[in-house]
This record gives C-alpha cells, sequence and structure tokens, in this order.
C-alpha cells in the first residue's frame, strides 16, 4: 500500500512550501487509494509550541487536507509525535552501538570549533575526522557527556530519485554525523529514518532542500536493515526575483492568507501548480488527486505568482453564490438576505473576500468621508451636480436607466469625468473607489441613493 507522509515541525505558521508539500503527498496516497500520514517533528522543543501545532491541524483542515493517522486521530504505527518516541530513538542508536555501525564521541563543543576553524582556514569542507571513531572500550572519559555517531560507510550513495532521476553521493564528503545528541534527543535525519521505517512510509515527497539530507537517511536505512521508501525532491518556491519564497516576499503563510481573504479552493489550484503541471481549468481536490503523477513533477523551480492567486480566488469566489459567500464574510447587523444580495452582486467586481467586504461595506453603513472628501463634497461645483442627481432621480418614476439619468445630469450642469462622477460617489459611499456609479445606484435603490444625496444639501 502506498503510504506517505507529511512532518512538519510546530515552530511557526505553515506556509506556501510547506502546504504545496502537504498537498502533493495527499493527491499521491489519494491517486493511488493509499494511506496520508501526519507527524509532528516536535524534538526542537526550545522552538516547537502546542500552539503551533494546533495551527497546523487548523490550516491543513482549512485547505481540505485530512490525513488518515496522526497525533490527533491514532493510528497503527503511533505514536506520531516525535517527543512521544525518544525511547525508540534510543533503542535503535543502541543497536547501531551494538552492532559496531556507530559510537561514543566525546569531542568537545571547543575542539569541534577548531577543527571547523582549521579545515575552513585549508579550504576544505567541514566534517567530522573521526577521532573517537577508534576509541577503545574503557577508554571513554569518565563522567564526559557524549553524542552518538553514525560510522559512515566510504562508497558511492546512489539515489534514484523520481523526479531527478539517479543521484551519486561520494560518502567521504559527509563525515561520521551525530544521530544522538547529548542530551538524549535524536538527531533529524536519524528519527526521520526511524520513524519512516517504523511507520512503513513508502513514498517521501519533499522539497529540494532535503536532497542534501537523503544519502545519510539512504545509508541509515541500509545500517538499520530496513528498506528506503521512494524519494521525490521538488524544486522549492520561489519568488517574483527568483530566490526561494521568503517573509521577505511577504507574508505566506497559509493563515496570512486566509486573513487576507483567499479561499482554499483557490490556494490549493495555485500551490498545486508549483513544480506540477495538471492542466488548465479550475480543479477540485478529487479532480487533482486523480490526474496526479510522480512523472509530472517539475525539476525546475517554481515561481509564485500572487497575480495568478488572484485570478483562482475570483474564480472560486464567483462559483458560490451569495448566500454562500455572506456567511464566509463574518458580517454582523445586517440580514443574510441583504448581504446575500450585495455579495451576489459585487462578487466580479471583487478578487479576494477582504475586497468583496470593502466592495459592501457604503451599502451596509452610512457613509463617512475623510476630511479630503468633505472638502470635495461642500465645494459648490460639487453640490451643483450633486443637486442635480437628487433632481433626476425624484423625477425617475419606474425602473431607473441610471446611465440615463447620469446623461441628463451632465447635461444639466456641464459637466464630465470626474467633476461629474466623483462628487456623487463621495456622497453615496464616502470612498473615491468601487464600483461604476450606476452600479451604486442601483444597489442603493432610488429612495435610499435620493436620502444621501439630499443630506448634503441642508
Amino acid at each position: 500500500m502506498v503510504r506517505t507522509r507529511f512532518a512538519p515541525s510546530p515552530t511557526g505558521a505553515l506556509h506556501l512550501g510547506n502546504a504545496r508539500t502537504a498537498l502533493f503527498n495527499w493527491l499521491f496516497a489519494r491517486h493511488h487509494k493509499g494511506n496520508c500520514i501526519l507527524r509532528i517533528e516536535d524534538t526542537d522543543t526550545k522552538s516547537s509550541t502546542s500552539e503551533a501545532e494546533a495551527g497546523i491541524y487548523e490550516d491543513l483542515k482549512w485547505l481540505g487536507l485530512g490525513w488518515d493517522e496522526g497525533p490527533d486521530t491514532g493510528g497503527p504505527f503511533g505514536p506520531y509525535r516525535q517527543s512521544e518516541r525518544l525511547s525508540l530513538y534510543r533503542e535503535e542508536a543502541e543497536r547501531l552501538i551494538d552492532e559496531g555501525k556507530a559510537y561514543r564521541c566525546y569531542c568537545t563543543v571547543e575542539r569541534l570549533e577548531a577543527l571547523r576553524a582549521e579545515q575552513a582556514a585549508k579550504g576544505l569542507p567541514s566534517r567530522y575526522d573521526g577521532k573517537c571513531r577508534g576509541l577503545a572500550p574503557g577508554k571513554e572519559p569518565k563522567g564526559a557527556p557524549s553524542v552518538v555517531r553514525f560510522k559512515v560507510p566510504v562508497k558511492d550513495v546512489m539515489l534514484m530519485d523520481a523526479v531527478h532521476g539517479l543521484l551519486s553521493f561520494d560518502s567521504r564528503s559527509i563525515g561520521d554525523f551525530v544521530i544522538m545528541g547529548s542530551d538524549g534527543i535524536a538527531a533529524y535525519n536519524f528519527a526521520a529514518v526511524v520513524d519512516d521505517s517504523g511507520m512503513s512510509i513508502s513514498h517521501v515527497i519533499r522539497g529540494d532542500d532535503h536532497l542534501s539530507n537523503t544519502p545519510r537517511q539512504l545509508l541509515l536505512f541500509e545500517a538499520l536493515g530496513r528498506p528506503a521508501p521512494i524519494y521525490s525532491h521538488v524544486p522549492l518556491v520561489l519568488g517574483p526575483d527568483r530566490t526561494p519564497l521568503s517573509k521577505r516576499h511577504g507574508d505566506f503563510s497559509l493563515r496570512g492568507l486566509r486573513e487576507e481573504g483567499y479561499l482554499p479552493e483557490a490556494i490549493a489550484n495555485a500551490i498545486a501548480r508549483l513544480g506540477w503541471n495538471p492542466g488548465e481549468g479550475f480543479l477540485t481536490l478529487e479532480e487533482m488527486a486523480g490526474r496526479f503523477s510522480l512523472e509530472r513533477l517539475s525539476k525546475s523551480g517554481s515561481e509564485f505568482d500572487i497575480g495568478r492567486l488572484k485570478s483562482y480566488n475570483k474564480d472560486a469566489m464567483n462559483e458560490k453564490g451569495g448566500r454562500e459567500l455572506a456567511s464566509l464574510l463574518g458580517i454582523e447587523g445586517a440580514g443574510i438576505d441583504k448581504l446575500a444580495g450585495l455579495a451576489d452582486a459585487l462578487k466580479k467586481n471583487a478578487s479576494t473576500l477582504n475586497e468583496l467586504r470593502s466592495l459592501m461595506r457604503p451599502f451596509l453603513s452610512e457613509p463617512a468621508p475623510g476630511e479630503a472628501a468633505l472638502s470635495e463634497i461642500r465645494e459648490e461645483r460639487s453640490l451643483k451636480v450633486i443637486r442635480a442627481f437628487s433632481e433626476e432621480l425624484d423625477k425617475a418614476a419606474g425602473p431607473e436607466d441610471y446611465e440615463a439619468i447620469i446623461e441628463r445630469v451632465k447635461a444639466a450642469t456641464g459637466e464630465k469625468g470626474k467633476h461629474l462622477l466623483m462628487p456623487a460617489r463621495l456622497a453615496l459611499t464616502g470612498e473615491r473607489e468601487g464600483i461604476e456609479l450606476p452600479g451604486v445606484l442601483r444597489l442603493l435603490g432610488k429612495r435610499e441613493a435620493i436620502r444621501r444625496l439630499e443630506k448634503w444639501l441642508r
């Protein structure tokens, strides 16, 4: 059975790169009718928080990505939180020591820093020199703290990556690496291997930034006598400057995008296309799962385009009815029928829920123009236009042709362009921007429009 995993660290908000990793693992598992496992890698006790873990659950569920096994749901291969698996790591480390595949290292921090400085001065890569590798039994310093290092065999490590093809790594460039810290906490690579093995993970889909970890993990799988999963390393998500997407490009966490008014289905469509080509069109998660394959993952980096996300979000909003949109807006103090009508009428003019909320605001409460707008409204030239609009609206008998009313005001005042439209817009909405004036008049209705205009003429 196909078993994938998403293994985030609960140290902060889930960003787009992590969300894409979660999505790809979920899609692959669903495509093959397998299981997707959520594992929380919280061995960094200083940075991990329960609040961040809860945020991961919330973000994944909001995106529509459930999991078959995890810390909150349980499963046959638990526990699924690394902080609850420490005894497993220690047992496996002791086994490797007993089998001569790992050893205790007593080198001090000062010695290791001096070694790195010496290697850097000679232009050599930083790696452990093996000082404690051959330490004879009984020669260990009494009571000295130690780490456990893995004995890296000299060999070429071969990786058949589902994205990059066959890759080769010279183990001599790695050096004996730490698998257990002096505090008894497993190092990342060792914990990941013990967990992937113990949870029967068949496929690992993750970012290119983990590629350097893979030869270490393959060596550990071999030493433990267990089969390694099939690896797929996808290129990192890039910003507009073609560097890895980071906080300096903006807040691209799921939480941040959600607060900006983006819908989960729009985000899923945008991030799915970062390194994968499912074809054109707006797709549901189920449709994506039906098309997903590792063979169609790209080898080159993909640039995140906020404009494309806005386009998908606009499509997603236009697919929703007014009542559904109204329920997402969280606006209080107005009836659902009114909110639904406004949302339905204005959604085509908005790209996010926040934009839609802003467009709806003038129709839900009295306009409150700023000082500059107030001064502009009170100019005699503006009041003349406002009076003409009020009079022409009052003359209208039946279903109003608001475009014709604007033309009559234009003829009566001799004004055009912004001098014709802006005074009425400011008086009616208090805003300089928004939908076109005929739409404003139509949504307010004749009576409310006249009332708002007359307020400035008193």
